[in-house]
């Protein structure tokens, strides 16, 4: 079912996608894995891309799912097995608060920190878990996940339309959708 995923995997979308550049240089610059491999910036695109396809059906803006969608796996040291990548991530946000590159209200902060460090494997007993901008940082990093091979599983998501969109027969046009957004 899922068979389509595999030709966005390499997708030419415009490196001047984002509108964080500045902070997207830093990240580059000490970026450990290929740029375009698996956790590179096309995966970051894509993840954007399906934050606002489900911000739009939730009525949600925040610049919280810019910044989570090129900061989650920014300090990913392999393509493979790395349990505090996530731990880095949020580590390095703090660093970025602090030195005035990501300047957001103490909730977003608490919530771009919360979603970085969480994304792989969630506390779910942190109120965070509940909030929607949060989930669908979530979801969006798990939409994606079919560039690995990996067959999404709505167990996994956590908002009803990220659900539908992965176990919908016509899921196909939906994710395709997202692409050509």
């Amino acid at each position: 079912m899922f068979n389509f995923i595999k030709k966005f995997k390499k997708k030419n979308l415009d490196e001047n996608f984002f509108k964080y550049n500045e902070l997207l240089n830093i990240i580059k610059q000490d970026f450990k894995l290929d740029l375009y491999g698996d956790h590179g910036i096309y995966h970051w695109q894509r993840v954007f891309l399906n934050t606002q396809k489900l911000a739009k059906y939730y009525n949600v803006t925040s610049e919280i799912f810019e910044l989570f969608s090129i900061l989650h796996d920014s300090k990913r040291e392999n393509e493979y097995q790395d349990i505090n990548h996530g731990k880095r991530a949020s580590e390095f946000v703090k660093e970025l608060i602090e030195r005035k590159y990501i300047k957001l209200d103490i909730i977003d902060e608490q919530r771009l920190i919360y979603a970085c460090v969480n994304h792989t494997k969630p506390d779910m007993t942190n109120l965070l878990y509940n909030d929607i901008i949060v989930q669908i940082c979530f979801d969006a990093d798990k939409m994606d996940i079919g560039r690995v091979g990996i067959i999404p599983d709505k167990k996994y998501f956590l908002t009803q339309y990220a659900k539908e969109l992965i176990t919908n027969p016509r899921s196909e046009q939906a994710y395709t959708a997202i692409f050509q957004a």
